[in-house]
């Protein structure tokens, strides 16, 4: 599988994906896997699952890369499309790498909003204890000690990345990537 073509920031984003080279001679593996992924789907329409990928770039940022068949008369082309992912994308990922229970997902993304735990319990019809209980077991998976500590490590574990590396290119007279909550 070869690059065809490619937007100008791409290379950047090649480059910056794990097994990426600046010179574009071959593609990172995440690449590929996702246009494979979409080839199978395109052949298989039974299938119910879509090309897409969740990866950690080399700087510590989080891109998305989605992969689709486009439309053609000859040999099938795929078209890959790398965006930085936003906090809605990383989330349920995030979540199910501490392999938190569905209702500890929801307190947590409760607890990231900064809702207290009254509210909690109120909003997901249990008890303040039953809250209590799920942020220890909250705590102890993510190995923190406090929602404050929670809160921390999913910013600068997961988000402070990005804005690092945003800081380093508008140093570097570059353009910024994602959106401002990136």
């Amino acid at each position: 599988m070869a690059l065809e073509s490619a937007t100008p920031g791409a290379e950047q984003w090649l480059d910056d994906l794990p097994g990426g080279r600046g010179d574009l001679s071959e593609l990172p593996p995440a690449v590929i896997a996702v246009a494979a992924r979409a080839l199978r789907v395109a052949h298989r329409p039974d299938l119910a699952e879509e090309a897409v990928a969740r990866v950690q770039s080399r700087n510590g940022t989080w891109v998305v890369l989605h992969g689709s068949v486009m439309t053609t008369s000859g040999t099938p082309r795929v078209a890959v499309i790398i965006e930085a992912a936003n906090p809605a994308r990383l989330y349920p990922m995030l979540m199910s790498a501490y392999r938190l229970t569905d209702r500890e997902k929801d307190v947590t993304e409760l607890v990231l909003q900064g809702v207290a735990t009254s509210q909690i319990a109120a909003e997901l019809f249990v008890s303040p204890h039953t809250v209590q209980q799920h942020l220890k077991s909250i705590f102890d998976k993510t190995g923190v000690r406090s929602r404050r500590e929670l809160v921390g490590r999913v910013f600068f574990s997961h988000f402070e990345p990005c804005l690092r590396d945003n800081e380093q290119r508008v140093l570097e007279d570059k353009p910024v990537r994602g959106e401002p909550w990136i």
